[in-house]
């Protein structure tokens, strides 16, 4: 499911968009609170060489069964996949969130002696890839397979040049190493929308295992990162680095997850002469020119505006690519100074130039979860939200719906036109909206005939009430007026008209019938 997803071209992403959604748990952003970046790093990274040896590993298989996102009641298909986890202090184990996503069941298993338990998620954060998983057993039916087993401590000052290490686990626990050399420092995108964070690259052929989902990069005996992907024609392997593994590890260190802050705003470069004198910026003067806030987010809460100039992230100046010059990497695009070095609940400084005058803009760091966004950019571990009625099927949009369509997308005037609101989201937002609830499918029952051709149709009102999400929806229905729902759409043909009582025994002959539909919503 997660070749669903799709990026925008986003702040303190490769070209603009800082978001902030949630991983798991979060708590409320911009609470007042000592700065996370202070704190130690956890003892699972404090260990030195010595205690790292293969025993640091296990293989972690996972059954995923994700939902249908246009048959909401519908599961896919169970998969499953194989991968190595990175034991950690506590006998927690570090994998992917990419490996957890969907899971339905996950175990640990010893690679020599292929004993198995049973593990649960404690952790996840699907924009930064990073889970930490643990035991699902009581602490003393689990003492006896982390026995032989040993921490792994984090490797966070890699450069460019240094030689790492592929580790794997052969079929009987031996260690297969995969040496790289570390070639690029740059920020790219993870796996899903906004995810966009410091990853390394390095050079060198991989071997194919069969454990090879989740890979450990080792450097010295310690942990370097986490490998993304493999270009095999190139012979590029992308790292998800121990820099941004620590910040998951510091988060999660008092039990509180809060995530990665953003943000949230869009620019556009300003290498074009011919921008640059129509904006007054000077040759050699810095900036980005900001093209969108989003709202609620931390630019917008600081007040930063559509068309300001951004010239420095808490002192360190913006140049025309929106990099800046990091200490320890180089040139290094701005979002490291927030998705990577700063924390939830910081304090930063917006250097900026409205109307050619300088100003100073202070905020607090924080996130929006993807479930505050109008179409939310990632959804994992739950079914989609829907409300059938009479055979007419309604959602709330979100980017993974129109991403599994594919290239269809541009065949379709109806995702078309719902991709453009997807990603101009401003006027809708303005209007009130907290989702965007449409009515996605028609299934052939008598109360929907005439109507099986519509779909991908905004919904306005029903009976009357305005339409601000499937809760607002799921209401409406229960106040019909006279004997048939009214439901007002932005487009052709503008008003459907449901006989209720007709509706009502439809649904029905739905339940357990042939599309072996379990409930007529999911509001939760």
């Amino acid at each position: 499911m997660i070749s669903l997803f799709r990026s925008l071209m986003c702040l303190l992403l490769p070209v603009a968009l800082l978001n902030a959604q949630a991983p798991a748990s979060p708590k409320a952003p911009g609470k007042a609170k000592a700065s996370k970046s202070a704190r130690p790093v956890p003892a699972a990274s404090s260990k030195g060489p010595e205690t790292a040896q293969p025993k640091s590993l296990l293989k972690v298989n996972v059954t995923a069964q994700p939902y249908s996102l246009h048959f909401p009641w519908q599961k896919e298909s169970p998969n499953n996949s194989r991968g190595l986890g990175v034991v950690l202090e506590g006998n927690r184990v570090l994998v992917t969130a990419q490996m957890v996503a969907d899971a339905t069941y996950i175990e640990m298993e010893l690679p020599d002696t292929g004993q198995k338990i049973p593990a649960k998620v404690v952790a996840v954060d699907y924009e930064a890839n990073l889970a930490l998983i643990e035991s699902a057993l009581p602490e003393a039916m689990q003492k006896s397979f982390f026995a032989g087993l040993r921490p792994m401590g984090l490797d966070t000052g890699s450069r460019v040049g240094d030689s790492v290490s592929v580790w794997q686990a052969g079929r009987v626990g031996d260690l297969i190493e995969t040496p790289l050399n570390v070639s690029k420092v740059l920020i790219r995108r993870y796996i899903v929308e906004g995810s966009s964070f410091l990853v390394y690259e390095a050079t060198g052929i991989i071997r194919s295992e069969a454990n090879s989902f989740t890979l450990p990069v080792i450097k010295g005996n310690k942990l370097v990162g986490l490998l993304l992907s493999y270009d095999s024609k190139n012979q590029v392997t992308t790292i998800l680095p121990a820099p941004i593994i620590e910040h998951f590890l510091k988060d999660f260190a008092d039990g509180g997850y809060e995530g990665f802050p953003g943000l949230g705003m869009e620019y556009q470069v300003t290498l074009d002469e011919q921008l640059r004198e129509f904006l007054g910026l000077k040759p050699d003067a810095p900036g980005v020119f900001i093209t969108g806030v989003i709202k609620n987010a931390s630019a917008e809460k600081a007040g930063l505006k559509k068309g300001d100039i951004l010239v420095s992230i808490d002192g360190n100046a913006i140049d025309a690519r929106g990099d800046y010059r990091d200490p320890v990497y180089g040139a290094l695009n701005a979002s490291h100074l927030v998705r990577g070095r700063a924390y939830v609940g910081d304090k930063f400084e917006l250097g900026v130039l409205r109307d050619g005058k300088p100003q100073t803009l202070s905020g607090t760091l924080a996130r929006k979860k993807p479930e505050d966004y109008l179409v939310p950019p990632y959804a994992f571990d739950r079914g989609p939200r829907y409300v059938l009625m009479g055979g007419l099927l309604f959602q709330e949009l979100s980017k993974p719906y129109l991403d599994a369509f594919g290239e269809q997308q541009s065949e379709n005037a109806s995702l078309l036109r719902l991709g453009h609101i997807a990603a101009h989201p401003d006027e809708i937002e303005a209007s009130g909206r907290k989702k965007l609830v449409f009515l996605s499918m028609v299934l052939p029952t008598p109360s929907a005939q005439g109507y099986d051709r519509l779909g991908g149709i905004i919904v306005n009102k029903v009976n009357g009430h305005a339409i601000g999400d499937l809760n607002d929806l799921d209401a409406a229905f229960k106040d019909v007026k006279g004997a048939a729902h009214a439901i007002e759409l932005d487009d052709f043909p503008r008003v459907l008209h449901l006989d209720a009582m007709a509706a009502e025994r439809d649904n029905l002959r739905l339940q357990g019938g042939a599309y072996r539909i379990p409930a007529l919503k999911r509001l939760e």
